[in-house]
């Protein structure tokens, strides 16, 4: 299991019900965000339930919201592409980046 098998796993079962989630949220000036596990679990959080001095074991996210033009009332006409795209956009870049301190980290030794 790993980190980018947990992401896999929350974009295919949770991913849209914690972006209306972080949606909501956001109404009030919150967000969630996804904490990835590298035995390939997952979690999402209230980002007030994470705090300051949290230091995961793991990989955090911010949960994308919907804008205005996005989101509707009726969960079945709303758009998540552009909030999916940007969420696997997000993880690439954080997945490459931990790859290369890895690198780094290997050459030192």
């Amino acid at each position: 299991m790993s980190i980018k098998q947990a992401f896999e796993s929350f974009m295919s079962k949770s991913f849209e019900s914690a972006v209306d989630s972080s949606t909501k949220a956001s109404w009030g000036g919150s967000g969630y965000s996804v904490e990835l596990f590298d035995d390939g679990t997952y979690r999402v959080l209230w980002d007030n339930q994470i705090g300051n001095l949290y230091n995961s074991p793991g990989l955090i996210l911010s949960v994308l919201y919907l804008d205005n033009e996005e989101w509707d009332d009726d969960p079945s006409i709303r758009f998540y592409d552009n909030a999916e795209q940007q969420m696997r956009d997000v993880f690439e870049q954080h997945w490459q980046a931990n790859l290369n301190v890895q690198a780094v980290i290997a050459d030192f030794r």
